[in-house]
């Protein structure tokens, strides 16, 4: 991943404040941004430091990697935010198991194929979803590993992308592969969702 990358967080509640930190902590900047406004991010931003800025939709949405931290419910309107997602890498957070109506929106697709549709265009890289946000920011206890992200997408190039900055933000990334087989195993409610792993080096 180049250095001139540019990440966007967008969504500002839990998983979105959780990834902000992640950030944070590894000194690598990002924008994020909500519907509200930057001035409605200006406290947390503040608390995080140089690396995290609040901006407009708009500036986050010009980012080259886009973390859709949002309740899935709002992924069509999301969708709607830009005209042409194509060079996008769009991280799909959500889980759409929560949703009220998620059965009647899906039809048997997995969300982040239901993503891939509403999001033409974009590279979706479904990732950060399988742990509760206090968990995923939390620090792992010195000598006892990295905390394991699972990485799944039908682009291996943007996977390869996204596992290489889990590992700049301080984690271990496992690749699943492809959306509709590994990735299967981290939407909500299967095998590795709420699966706190971590990566210990073989002495």
């Amino acid at each position: 991943m180049s250095a001139d990358t540019r990440y966007a967080i967008v969504g500002t509640g839990n998983i979105g404040s959780a990834l902000a930190r992640l950030f944070a902590r590894a000194g690598v900047e990002v924008r994020i941004a909500n519907t509200r406004g930057p001035h409605s991010i200006s406290e947390l931003a503040a608390s995080l430091g140089s690396a995290v800025r609040a901006v407009t939709l708009t500036e986050a949405l010009a980012c080259d990697v886009i973390f859709m931290a949002i309740p899935f419910a709002a992924v069509e309107e999301f969708g709607n935010a830009l005209p042409d997602w194509n060079g996008k890498i769009v991280v799909d957070t959500t889980n759409a198991h929560y949703a009220p109506n998620a059965d009647e929106i899906l039809k048997g697709r997995l969300s982040s194929e239901y993503a891939a549709e509403i999001l033409s265009g974009a590279q979706i890289v479904k990732a950060f979803n399988q742990l509760p946000a206090q968990t995923l920011a939390a620090e792992v206890p010195s000598g006892q590993g990295k905390r394991v992200v699972f990485v799944s997408s039908n682009s291996g190039e943007a996977s390869s992308q996204i596992a290489q900055l889990t590992g700049t933000l301080g984690l271990s990334a496992v690749e699943l592969g492809r959306v509709d087989e590994g990735g299967r195993l981290i939407q909500v409610p299967n095998a590795l969702v709420l699966r706190n792993f971590t990566e210990q080096p073989l002495t």
